[in-house]
């Protein structure tokens, strides 16, 4: 008799005799979104569940029966982008978590919303859980999951090639089994008619290893596999996705809490997978509880991680635009207005489309939405094609009756991903009236090649935990602060032009990301009456800024750095910003007078900020 036969035999003799008769001694509670805000609130009274997306963005096959058992009918619900017609999509199965014998396939409802709204064929399956059948039920029931997408493709619009799965916690665990053993013959699965092979996996917190030393034991686990790991050794190594690792393993994305033992037998994984050359990421985000990926504000950089390493592993690049529009003021021309040829863009067309904007003035309060991807914004050069408003804080919004904020006073606001401006120049007119930003970017992989930035205070908002900018070859005019955020920049072969006494940066770097804003070979200059300058200020405590092999005038104090004190909500900033410069040259370069808490890099240290590095693996224009 073979292995499978054995496990078929342990299914139906222990599920009877061993899961149901220790299910009231594993003391299971329901695992929900709902339970986990409760469970967690009181430790973390800052959180806010996640919610179902707006169904104007997806379309939706909800509880359609993918699996006929003898105990139970096991359903899945499909998501899919809205004006899916003539085109084919990458697909996730995402597996809910509940340690193996609670939870269900609504806890990742949202996930699979945002991915479907994103350009995914997302499908949220449920399982035999350990109430009902023991290992490795669940796990043939998740590959019945995968040929029921492979045989359902056409319905779904599903790229059968193209196929990635997605757990949280014990679904995790579920997700890297499946991903490491496809088409296996330890689930003797080799006359199978459709394959359960995938191109990606997504571990969310989940153990890679039950026999690894950093593994735990316990009841929940005795109760699954059916053994306790002294009696059947063999059986919790067969479950252990760590055992299955090779050459063909897919690319494998893993988001971790804070906490430790979740993480068992991630580092070998990912370590046998570098030496094979395949492509692996782990983010863990720190202080963060188990089931973070179910509550704000986690659930944000969750979902970037994952569509960030999804686009890179399963979505096809495409190096022609499909599609050109025009704009200008001409009869010829597709619009007059910008705005208007991005609305008309198709949403997850089939690769970038490029707006080239003719010459002239448009006075526009442009917005590229969240949900359009790879387009290009072309003009007919900085001097000729020019996007200008003049919104600041404290002017009356006309069509809400408040006033304007900062982050509600720009010109451009970006909210898109994989968008790029060439050519042009975004301004925003107001000066000295308050805050008034030209661009605002939001969306990540964000590139401006070749633009001018102009403004007063708070010209360029570079927004968003985790987003990544590339400003190569501009020009970014200001006053205060007047380049400033959250995400990690780069700015190379830039001039950086001060029109008043102040300063240039203010990072807002969250605590847990490693860069901020990196500037490459740039040039630091003043309009001529300007001679005091602060290279940066720190908005928020963990700042990060860096100067490489950049010219700075002698407008550039010597002290270079301000510690911004009297902010009564961060103060003492200067012992936790990060400030550091790499061979600064010109009249205001001066690494002898700078202040004592700033630093000048090592050759080896500046040798590190590289795209790769900065970028998390992303290296723009590639």
């Amino acid at each position: 008799m073979n292995r499978f036969f054995h496990l078929t035999i342990l299914i139906q003799i222990l599920a009877t005799t061993f899961a149901y008769s220790q299910k009231e001694k594993l003391n299971l509670r329901p695992y929900s979104i709902e339970t986990t805000y409760e469970h967690l609130k009181k430790d973390h009274p800052f959180i806010e569940s996640i919610t179902p997306l707006n169904d104007t963005l997806y379309q939706a096959k909800t509880d359609v029966v993918y699996k006929k058992t003898e105990t139970s009918d096991l359903k899945l619900d499909a998501y899919y982008p809205k004006d899916a017609l003539d085109q084919t999509y990458p697909g996730v199965l995402l597996i809910h978590g509940g340690g193996w014998f609670s939870g269900s396939k609504e806890n990742e409802r949202v996930m699979a919303q945002h991915l479907a709204a994103n350009g995914y064929v997302a499908v949220t399956a449920s399982y035999r859980l350990g109430r009902e059948a023991i290992y490795p039920a669940g796990v043939l029931d998740l590959k019945d999951a995968l040929r029921w997408m492979q045989a359902n493709a056409a319905q779904l619009h599903l790229d059968k090639n193209r196929i990635a799965t997605l757990g949280a916690s014990a679904g995790a665990q579920l997700a890297m089994l499946l991903g490491v053993t496809p088409n296996s013959e330890v689930f003797n699965e080799t006359e199978e008619q459709y394959s359960t092979k995938v191109q990606a996996i997504v571990n969310v917190d989940g153990v890679t290893s039950f026999v690894h030393p950093e593994a735990g034991k316990g009841a929940l686990l005795d109760a699954w596999l059916g053994h306790t790991f002294e009696e059947n050794p063999e059986i919790w190594a067969e479950a252990s996705p760590l055992e299955y690792v090779s050459e063909a393993t897919p690319p494998t994305l893993f988001i971790n809490s804070a906490q430790p033992r979740f993480h068992a037998g991630r580092d070998d994984y990912t370590a046998q997978l570098d030496a094979y050359g395949i492509y692996n990421e782990v983010h863990t985000l720190p202080k963060t509880p188990h089931s973070f990926w179910l509550m704000h504000p986690w659930f944000e950089p969750t979902l970037r991680y994952t569509l960030n390493f999804l686009d890179k592993t399963l979505k096809v690049p495409f190096k022609d635009p499909y599609r050109v529009i025009t704009v200008g003021k001409e009869d010829q021309a597709d619009f007059t207005t910008i705005q208007e040829a991005v609305n008309s863009i198709r949403v997850f067309g089939p690769g970038e489309v490029l707006i080239s904007i003719n010459p002239g003035v448009y006075k526009e309060k442009l917005v590229i939405p969240a949900h359009m991807s790879k387009v290009t914004l072309q003009g007919s050069g900085v001097g000729e094609t020019r996007i200008t408003y003049d919104d600041h804080s404290g002017k009356l919004n006309p069509v809400t009756g408040n006033e304007h904020g900062t982050f509600t006073s720009h010109t451009v606001i970006v909210r898109g991903t994989d968008i790029h401006f060439k050519n042009l120049t975004i301004a925003n007119s107001s000066c000295n009236e308050g805050q008034a930003v030209a661009l605002h970017v939001e969306g990540d992989r964000f590139v401006a090649e070749d633009c001018a930035i102009i403004g007063c205070q708070d010209t360029l908002y570079t927004a968003t935990d985790g987003g990544r900018q590339f400003y190569k070859n501009c020009y970014i005019e200001g006053t205060t602060d007047f380049i400033f955020g959250q995400a990690t920049v780069v700015f190379q072969d830039c001039e950086i032009h001060s029109t008043a006494n102040s300063y240039i940066t203010a990072a807002a770097t969250p605590q847990d990301q490693e860069y901020g804003y990196v500037f490459f070979n740039c040039e630091l200059t003043a309009a001529d009456d300007v001679d005091r300058v602060y290279l940066g200020r720190p908005w928020r405590p963990y700042a990060r800024t860096v100067f490489i092999d950049t010219e700075m005038a002698q407008h550039i104090v010597p002290e270079g750095w301000h510690a911004w004190p009297g902010d009564a909500m961060f103060p003492n900033k200067e012992k936790t910003a990060y400030y550091a410069e790499y061979k600064s040259t010109g009249a205001g370069a001066n690494p002898d007078k700078r202040v004592y808490w700033s630093k000048q890099l090592s050759e080896w240290t500046r040798d590190q900020y590289t795209f790769k590095n900065t970028f998390n693996g992303w290296v723009p224009n590639q």
